[in-house]
């Protein structure tokens, strides 16, 4: 796989790009200048999906305040970090302003970070810094970390690419689900637990769009307020993120992407230009809170995993579990019985990593290290990170078996080894890695 800097045309309009390129699937990862660098997964025939940005909104004015908005790229900028065979990391900045440039309460920025792997999955990192250089916008109403959100190139409608009876799903990893045909119901647009009150007991939330001759687009998060802060809900006042359904007859607007456009406040229904422009088109938003008045310390991170996929709703559930449950490592280097994490020696694991589904290790001298995996849920994919890795090779053996070079990939980042194994390990497993 691949990470580069290019020039990408969309709906006929050209602009400079970064492109992250996974080997092992058929959709890509692009941040595209037209697209104010928004990170969106190109999955194909004009269409894109991205699970949005930081945005709020003030009750000084009707603005959004988001990256959309810097059509002229006052504050949006990317960079490729890392780019090798077993990964690659961009990085976004961008500020929240409104289409007069004006960055709400002063300095209201954001960092995402999206960390790719060789099957098309991706970490999405969102790091927000909420402004404290002013007052400017007032007390918010919101801040939105979520959005499912189609883009479409000129020519491309929601009607002919969507699965019209399953248009979107929400499900969770116990395989619970709530499924949307299209349109979305003409209802204004409301709480999801409105009609669906079941979603607050759910541990994790896994949304879904179902597209036609294309892998679908999903987004992965957790009821866990370490990997992502959530107010509890203003709707039902229950211990759940609040999710928010569109409008069925207000999903679709012009004013972004390959759109110049600055002669509108908050969106532009695209209407009767449907057909002509590019376009995007919105399900369902998350927000951190819909308390009017807070904020989100500064700074603060939310985690989500998203990529595109054709297989099965059992496939995302055993992901989201995967992640959220990462195996037990033992080096024979702890501390048994003492605090959980204590250990001393020649190889230490240094715990499992979110924001990278990376499983850390830091050796001194030989390189080589060895460790029992024994997984709580099916591990996918599994990745480790080694600190002081001084050879430019390794080599990964499994319960004594080595592997075949086709079946993991290595790169090094500074003074870590970093290895994707493309395997699912779900028995205690003996793992060697040795230069």
């Amino acid at each position: 796989m691949r990470a580069y800097q290019t020039e990408l045309c969309f709906s006929g309009v050209r602009g400079k790009a970064v492109v992250v390129e996974p080997d092992k699937v058929a959709y890509r990862l692009v941040f595209w200048s037209k697209a104010q660098y928004v990170g969106c997964w190109d999955l194909g025939g004009g269409v894109w999906f991205t699970p949005e940005w930081l945005e709020t909104n003030s009750p000084e004015d009707f603005h959004c305040y988001e990256p959309i908005m810097d059509k002229k790229l006052k504050y949006s900028k990317v960079r490729i970090l890392e780019s090798g065979p077993a990964r690659a990391k961009v990085h976004w900045h961008y500020a929240c302003c409104n289409m007069r440039y004006q960055v709400f309460h002063g300095n209201t920025t954001a960092d995402e970070y999206y960390t790719v792997y060789p099957n098309g999955i991706a970490i999405r990192k969102l790091v927000a810094w909420p402004g404290n250089e002013s007052d400017f916008g007032g007390n918010p109403n919101f801040w939105q970390v979520l959005e499912y959100i189609l883009v479409n190139e000129r020519g491309v409608v929601p009607e002919k690419i969507l699965d019209l009876k399953k248009a979107f799903t929400l499900q969770n990893s116990k395989g619970e689900e709530i499924s949307f045909s299209w349109p979305l119901p003409a209802k204004p647009h409301r709480p999801l637990c409105a009609d669906y009150p079941q979603i607050a007991n759910w541990d994790d939330y896994i949304g879904r769009v179902h597209l036609k001759e294309r892998p679908d687009p999903y987004v992965i998060i957790v009821k866990d307020q370490r990997l992502f802060p959530y107010k509890p809900c203003v709707n039902c006042q229950r211990d759940h993120p609040y999710f928010g359904l569109f409008q069925g007859d207000a999903t679709t607007f012009k004013h972004w992407p390959a759109a110049d456009m600055e002669d509108f406040v908050l969106a532009a229904d695209a209407g009767a230009d449907v057909e002509s422009v590019a376009t995007h088109t919105s399900f369902i938003d998350c927000n951190y809170t819909s308390i009017p008045a807070d904020v989100p310390p500064r700074p603060t991170t939310w985690l989500f995993i998203t990529g595109a996929t054709q297989e099965p709703s059992s496939f995302l559930a055993a992901l989201a579990r995967s992640w959220q449950n990462p195996a037990r490592i033992e080096t024979g280097y702890e501390n048994k019985g003492k605090i959980p994490g204590m250990a001393q020696g020649r190889v230490l694991y240094e715990g499992y990593a979110y924001s990278q589904m990376a499983y850390c290790f830091r050796k001194f001298g030989e390189n080589k290290i060895e460790f029992q995996m024994t997984p709580k849920e099916k591990v996918i994919n599994p990745v480790f990170i080694v600190n002081s890795w001084t050879s430019s090779s390794a080599r990964v053996s499994l319960d004594g078996k080595e592997l075949d070079q086709r079946k993991f990939r290595t790169q090094i980042d500074g003074k870590d080894l970093v290895i994707w194994i493309d395997q699912v390990i779900d028995q205690p497993t003996q793992i060697i890695i040795r230069a």
